[in-house]
């Protein structure tokens, strides 16, 4: 079906712009969301906004990262497309106005996932720890203990390089 609704899209991005000269299907934006970002700019004259400033913005997160000695984020899937403007990029970008270290945790780590290190996330871990269906990866119970595991390994890591003197001057 991706190809009939890709055409259908070049389709309706062409009709739109007979109506509508100023239109641009190639916007940002304008694809996201199956071009609903293009149908909202064209007819209804809207104006996009990425989704993690707007949050980082109106829950105060940026004053919290301020305020913080390390930056935690994740997703179910980190890969290229995580550092491409997904909420953990956006998370990491403001993360790095203040030089606070970043690191995130994903159920997975998908194809190219390395590009999130330009992203401003430094380190990433995935949380599985034994293969599993994506139904008992999700289910709650497997995912919070999962996470809780794989976090506490990290920080001992951590606590222990900090002990240890390894990165003092």
């Amino acid at each position: 079906m991706i190809p009939v609704m890709d055409n259908a899209l070049k389709k309706f991005a062409e009709i739109t712009k007979q109506y509508h000269p100023e239109s641009d299907a190639d916007s940002a934006g304008a694809g996201a969301a199956g071009g609903l970002g293009f149908g909202l700019m064209a007819y209804l004259n809207a104006s996009l906004e990425s989704g993690v400033d707007l949050i980082i913005r109106e829950s105060g997160l940026e004053q919290q990262i301020q305020n913080a000695d390390i930056v935690i984020t994740g997703e179910g899937c980190l890969d290229a497309q995580t550092a491409m403007g997904k909420a953990p990029a956006g998370i990491a970008k403001t993360a790095k106005k203040y030089q606070k270290p970043v690191i995130a945790f994903s159920g997975i780590i998908g194809k190219n996932a390395e590009y999130c290190h330009s992203a401003g996330i430094d380190a990433y871990f995935p949380i599985l720890k034994n293969l599993c269906s994506p139904e008992e990866a999700m289910q709650y119970e497997n995912a919070y203990q999962n996470l809780a595991d794989t976090a506490e390994q990290v920080f001992r890591c951590i606590s222990a390089v900090n002990l240890s003197g390894f990165f003092r001057k």
